[in-house]
């Protein structure tokens, strides 16, 4: 499993790259899809977009016909805030040692553990992480057998029918408007469709 990033970038259509190497300053880099984001367009991974309440691709996350191969809950503080859910964001496992970096009006503690309100695919990925550990619980254990019940079990999900709500949010790395390319049964954004535990492991 490897989370699709969150630059709001098209993988399937990369056209410019302006935030990496990550340890040093950024450099501006033209390249194609000869270039592969590692590790989600790694074959044999499986590659994670994510959404938020209301079910569409958040913001943030970036995606692609090829690269995404499923959709799981990341959070969604712009588009996706609903009563139930007012910061829009994934309840998520945080290090007590970097507490300070967690704001408090998000922060959740129980005993010794400490939560915080988070957003991302780094958010979704774990998702379909347990979901494979949860296929592999059932007897499954080769992995392309693992991906494909992960697939065909998921929600099919179309795309947005509503794509003007992406306006404001451009791809970080070339400006792009953001583009679902496909349809229910498989698209760039929600992949084979939301992951369904349930469903994946035969209930």
């Amino acid at each position: 499993m490897a989370s699709a990033g969150n630059q709001s970038d098209d993988l399937a259509h990369p056209t410019q790259d302006v935030t990496s190497p990550d340890n040093t300053t950024a450099v501006t880099r033209d390249i194609t899809n000869a270039c592969a984001v590692v590790p989600v367009e790694v074959p044999g991974v499986i590659g994670v977009s994510a959404n938020g309440n209301k079910l569409i691709k958040s913001f943030y996350s970036s995606y692609g016909v090829g690269a995404v191969s499923v959709m799981a809950p990341g959070g969604d503080s712009i588009l996706q805030q609903t009563a139930a859910a007012t910061n829009g964001r994934v309840l998520s496992a945080w290090p007590s040692a970097a507490a300070a970096s967690c704001p408090k009006v998000l922060t959740v503690t129980d005993g010794a553990a400490r939560y915080c309100y988070l957003q991302g695919t780094s958010m979704a990925g774990p998702h379909v992480a347990g979901v494979a550990a949860l296929v592999v619980s059932t007897g499954v254990s080769k992995p392309g057998t693992v991906a494909s019940r992960i697939n065909t079990t998921a929600d099919k999900m179309d795309c947005p029918a509503d794509m003007s709500v992406y306006a404001p949010f451009p791809a970080t790395d070339n400006g792009a408007p953001q583009v679902c390319q496909g349809g229910a049964g498989y698209n760039g954004f929600n992949g084979h469709g939301q992951v369904n535990a349930l469903r994946a492991v035969g209930g």
